[in-house]
């Protein structure tokens, strides 16, 4: 098939980014096997063992005695007990822990099931699932999956696995810098024009991006570029980023920053139409949409690609949101970084096959490595005050309703402009701080996450090491140091064995700091927010509060909202809920 002109686009099968190391983590087991048909089986099934992609009843659960469609398939087990057998075991999985189930039990489901998929030299079903999940890794670089080829790792994808095994973080030290290396020195290299896809135009995505937006600045004085104004990246063809610049200033000279979505995509479907010319401000011809508009939605152009562009932006943590995310500009915090990728992948490489495109994208660029430093108190100070906007500026609905969302994903998860492009882990952490300030506007409140310019997190509070204890939000109230300490987790055995066990660590640790230092602080105590909390942690803070001394309240976190709005002093949350009433033995 023959390469045509099309806009450029981003595989969202993995949407989530946190879930790109576990599948390559998964993936290091079968590193240097020749991926053959037997081989992709087991891959998937570890996959889906580990819960790394967790497929639905319908599919997983379903036993197919046979299927003809695009392609041809027989179950493996023909025998009368077949459906029952699937039904079981698919229930067996649901249940398990992840990694816990037989893989032979899993592979007897993915020989006896099937999802109605099929991609070009993959064999249809489950095994296709594996170049889904995998070609757009392939495309950064991370590995190279390729049906008949040894399976390989690069030495980025490796950065980006480091403190990962079977597909998880490892729970002691947990470092997000390795992700974000990786995914930087990912993005910077990455071509539209690369050998796992066809496409006629030559860019250099995430340097031009750049280029356009410091033109703009340094011609102009306008600071970022709007969601809008992404369509027409999108649509652009080549590295030329005065051309498009220019452009961009001139559609916002004639309609300002409050064009319709309509009107945006007539002039960026001109951008795309080789006879017309196209480093000229002027809609699309009628014939043009008309014939390529199911090639290029609307929706697409405009909304769904431009959304998942600012999402892959952030995860280089080069780029900033402004105003009320309606602008995206250069993080000031990383100019050195942003100097020497706008220096060094500006031009366009060819690249003869695969195997070229793996050594130069999975190589690792040092200068492109972030390390944990001590925040300067410019960049505290620009945290503090992002909190108190946002604290001063939303309502308490507004903040009951976002803690819901965050522990929902899709159209049922949070819509807002901002927020919206905060990974979840990194949202919770940012709503949790601002909630404790609007409730105590006169306490101090120091969020550890790791922030843009705007003071928006990019990613949550890194692990304790030799500069920081780990907390995640302290609070100072007079002579108190309190502990804010939110979680995504919601499993019985992590919050009990790991998340308590950190934070009375953290605890202890804060109050061994502030002593040394004579801080002059005299009490210590840590909340403990999570989506819900298990009754067992009640037992659990009761061991701690009597072996170790350390005072832990656990808050499920609408709660922990409802209860702000009344609070006068940091003391008021030093309450057990009665969802975390202690388990006793009866008196006879």
């Amino acid at each position: 098939m023959p390469s045509r002109r099309k806009p450029i686009s981003f595989d969202t099968t993995i949407r989530s980014p946190e879930r790109i190391p576990q599948f390559i983590s998964i993936l290091s087991k079968f590193e240097n096997k020749v991926i053959d048909d037997e081989v992709a089986l087991k891959l998937e099934g570890e996959i889906i063992r580990y819960k790394i992609f967790k497929p639905t009843r319908q599919t997983l659960g379903t036993y197919i005695k046979e299927y003809h469609g695009n392609f041809n398939f027989k179950a493996d087990d023909q025998s009368k007990n077949a459906s029952k057998k699937v039904s079981s075991y698919y229930s067996e999985w649901a249940d398990s822990k992840p990694g816990e189930m037989d893989i032979d039990k899993i592979k007897y489901l993915l020989k006896n099931t099937m999802t109605a998929h099929k991609d070009k030299n993959w064999n249809g079903g489950w095994e296709s699932r594996i170049h889904t999940q995998f070609n757009f890794l392939n495309e950064l670089g991370l590995v190279r999956v390729i049906k008949g080829k040894k399976i390989k790792i690069s030495d980025n994808g490796k950065l980006m696995i480091k403190a990962y095994n079977n597909g998880y973080p490892i729970e002691d030290g947990y470092d997000e810098t390795y992700e974000q290396s990786a995914f930087l020195n990912a993005f910077c290299k990455y071509q539209i024009n690369n050998p796992y896809r066809r496409n006629t135009i030559n860019v250099n995505f995430f340097p031009l991006i750049l280029n356009v937006i410091r033109y703009l600045d340094k011609k102009y004085n306008c600071k970022g570029i709007t969601r809008q104004e992404i369509t027409f990246i999108i649509a652009w063809g080549n590295n030329d980023y005065e051309k498009l610049a220019e452009l961009i200033y001139q559609f916002r000279q004639r309609f300002g920053f409050r064009a319709s979505d309509e009107l945006v995509y007539e002039y960026a479907m001109n951008l795309m139409d080789t006879s017309t010319p196209n480093d000229i401000l002027m809609p699309a011809t009628k014939a043009f949409i008309k014939r390529k508009q199911k090639d290029y939605k609307l929706n697409k152009l405009t909304v769904e690609t431009p959304d998942e562009v600012i999402r892959k932006l952030r995860l280089t943590m080069l780029v900033s949101l402004k105003g009320i995310g309606t602008f995206i500009d250069i993080n000031s915090n990383e100019k050195d970084k942003i100097d020497h990728i706008l220096n060094t992948y500006s031009a366009n490489i060819d690249f003869e096959n695969e195997d070229d495109y793996f050594e130069y994208m999975g190589a690792i660029d040092k200068d492109l490595c972030f390390k944990q430093e001590e925040e300067s108190e410019e960049e505290k100070s620009t945290k503090e005050k992002a909190i108190e906007y946002w604290a001063r500026e939303n309502t308490w609905d507004f903040y009951k309703d976002e803690i819901k969302r965050v522990f929902k994903k899709g159209k049922n998860g949070t819509q807002n402009e901002v927020l919206k492009y905060i990974k979840a882990t990194a949202r919770l952490e940012f709503l949790t701080a601002v909630i404790i300030k609007k409730a105590l506007p006169n306490i101090k409140v120091v969020a550890n996450y790791i922030a843009d310019d705007q003071g928006i997190p990019f990613k949550t509070a890194p692990g304790g090491n030799s500069q920081n204890v780990g907390t995640d939000i302290d609070v100072y109230e007079d002579n108190i140091h309190a502990l804010l300490e939110p979680t995504m987790a919601t499993s019985k055995s992590f919050q009990c064995e790991h998340e308590i066990t950190s934070i009375r660590n953290h605890l202890i640790d804060s109050a061994n700091s502030d002593l040394n230092n004579k801080k002059g602080y005299k009490e210590w105590f840590a909340l403990f927010l999570a989506p819900f909390i298990h009754k067992e942690v009640g037992n659990q803070v009761a061991v701690e509060r009597g072996v170790s001394r350390v005072e832990i309240y656990p808050w499920a976190c609408d709660d922990f909202v409802e209860f702000s709005k009344n609070v006068k002093s940091i003391k008021d949350y030093k309450k057990y809920r009665k969802y975390v009433k202690i388990q006793k033995m009866p008196e006879v």
